[in-house]
């Protein structure tokens, strides 16, 4: 086997946040008191969480010439950007983002720049998913098509028993339509990872019951069935998982790993998805097979970097390292 490397296939952003007095009004005019510009997106968190966590990663995604920053910090972070396109024509995405310091609601405007620029190399999944990648990432911060293309190459590759087969793993965030969801091709889906909002919106849209647990409602929906990992994150109540374990579906209802203060959770469920798929990366190399206390393992893990991360500001400056991590682990077993 080849030794694990993960495509992120997602969003580049800048995060242009303001601190206002309260969230502007119609015509209003105010002024901020504080303003900061971060690098962010969804799939650069999670490129970021991967790299920081020592597995090789490449992200696939869109810059515009005007701010081609955001690379600087995921190169920082052990990301090869190498391959990331930027767009003489088109800005790079941004979040303009309101916090309100009397109440802290905040208020959000997305440009999506860059990220929805066509980019015919990217945009074909057979020439990155046929080279060295054992792993995918896919959520939906760029144009649908792409993610449905590199999903359905992921499910041909499975069916014809390709060697060269990837794991891939969908973070479907922000939410699809219920048609969207329906049309989707979910056989090429290794792993699913989505918070109790998303879940119901996947229940009401492939028209399931409710049961015991989120998770359970999910692996009884016909085309989740065959996905090995489906993990349900819950906040600060941790999390529900089903994987699969030589054929059979395992549960595991993990509590969230106590975080020693609160101070911004942007970012925790982007360091939870790249951190769980570090995990299944390492046991790639280790030829380790899947467990219910290998999947514990690897679940624990990604469950106290995403508590680390609500520590410190910020959403990818807040993700910790493998050392970090480790060190953690390691005080809390004792």
């Amino acid at each position: 086997m080849s030794p694990a490397r993960c495509i992120v296939r997602s969003s580049v952003n800048i995060d242009e946040t303001f601190q206002v007095p309260h969230i502007v009004r119609p015509g209003e005019t105010i002024s901020s008191s504080q303003m900061w510009s971060r690098p962010g997106g969804k799939g650069a968190n999670v490129a970021a969480a991967l790299g920081l966590s020592g597995v090789p990663v490449t992200m696939l995604g869109a810059v515009g010439e005007d701010a081609p920053w955001p690379l600087d910090h995921l190169r920082k972070y052990g990301v090869a950007v190498d391959d990331v396109h930027r767009s003489k024509d088109t800005p790079t995405g941004r979040a303009f983002i309101q916090i309100s310091s009397a109440d802290g609601e905040n208020s959000i405007v997305l440009l999506k720049g860059a990220n929805f620029a066509p980019v015919p190399a990217l945009d074909d999944p057979a020439r990155w998913l046929e080279s060295d990648a054992t792993h995918l990432m896919l959520q939906n911060e760029i144009p649908l098509e792409t993610t449905v293309a590199y999903a359905a190459y992921a499910r041909t590759l499975k069916q014809r028993g390709a060697s060269n087969r990837v794991c891939t793993v969908f973070n479907p965030s922000p939410m699809l339509s219920p048609e969207e969801l329906q049309a989707f091709p979910w056989e090429g889906i290794d792993v699913l990872i989505v918070n109790e909002g998303e879940s119901n919106d996947l229940l009401d849209a492939l028209h399931g019951a409710r049961k015991d647990s989120a998770a359970a409602s999910l692996a009884a929906l016909a085309p989740l069935q065959a996905i090995g990992w489906l993990v349900v994150t819950r906040g600060g109540s941790g999390f529900l998982a089903g994987v699969l374990v030589d054929g059979e579906r395992v549960w595991i209802d993990m509590p969230a790993s106590p975080p020693r203060k609160v101070v911004n959770t942007t970012g925790a469920g982007d360091t939870f998805a790249g951190y769980l798929v570090s995990g299944l990366m390492q046991a790639h190399d280790a030829r380790e097979p899947t467990t219910k206390a290998s999947a514990e393992r690897i679940l624990r893990y990604a469950g106290i970097a995403a508590s680390m991360a609500v520590e410190v500001d910020g959403a990818m400056e807040s993700i910790p390292s493998a050392q970090a991590v480790a060190e953690r682990a390691a005080a809390l077993a004792h």
